[in-house]
């Protein structure tokens, strides 16, 4: 039975935890134990890797019941009323969480191509990884975000939140110092050809998208 792909509701965002509860949460569950194995096995063993990756659930912001968390030109988040906005035909959902009815999107961009979930192929990896999360009591910690081509194997980036907008940064480009919270992985079949942080030890090894937090 195909897992069914929920419409987007605003609580789908904010009742996501904030980034340092979820990371506790992320640490009280030891998901490090899992996260090469079970886990990434999940979307190796479905050819997924390259379409979508892990992500730790969070919210940036509470957004208003009418708003979505848009990404324009892939380095800036808003809260977006998409009604409002007309001259936005292309807001696909990037970010998606699991519950007890289906896969919910919660985040979106401003994109002209979309990932497709209701694949045969996708809804197998789905249903695993479903599976995988309510094992490990993971539901409510790990979802999945898309990777577009163009960032398959790409540089770390960072995402620093700045009152009620999200920024995304290469990680040598960002302007602060504090502690970073690992917050979206990529997964390898194999090592492969990779940036150079990377390369040496990459074989099952994510990327990590960190999170900046002011400490």
């Amino acid at each position: 039975m195909a897992l069914e792909i929920l419409p987007y509701s605003t609580e789908h965002y904010n009742t996501l935890p904030e980034l340092g509860v979820a990371k506790d949460q992320f640490d009280a569950a030891d998901v490090n134990e899992i996260l090469y194995t079970e886990i990434r096995g999940a979307f190796v063993k479905h050819h997924v890797e390259r379409t979508v990756g892990l992500t730790l659930l969070h919210n940036h912001f509470l957004l208003e019941p009418s708003q979505k968390l848009v990404t324009f030109k892939k380095t800036v988040a808003l809260p977006c009323d998409p009604d409002e906005v007309t001259d936005l035909p292309h807001i696909h959902a990037t970010a998606w969480r699991f519950t007890d009815h289906g896969i919910a999107p919660y985040e979106f961009a401003v994109t002209t191509v979309g990932t497709t979930l209701d694949s045969p192929s996708m809804q197998a990896f789905l249903q695993e990884f479903a599976a995988v999360l309510k094992k490990w009591n993971l539901t409510n910690v790990l979802g999945i975000y898309s990777i577009e081509e163009s960032s398959v194997d790409g540089p770390q980036t960072m995402e620093i939140t700045e009152g009620r907008c999200n920024i995304t940064l290469d990680t040598d480009l960002h302007p602060h110092e504090g502690t970073t919270i690992d917050a979206m992985w990529q997964f390898y079949t194999e090592t492969g050809k990779g940036p150079g942080r990377c390369k040496n030890a990459c074989k099952g090894v994510p990327h990590v998208k960190r999170h900046f937090s002011k400490t």
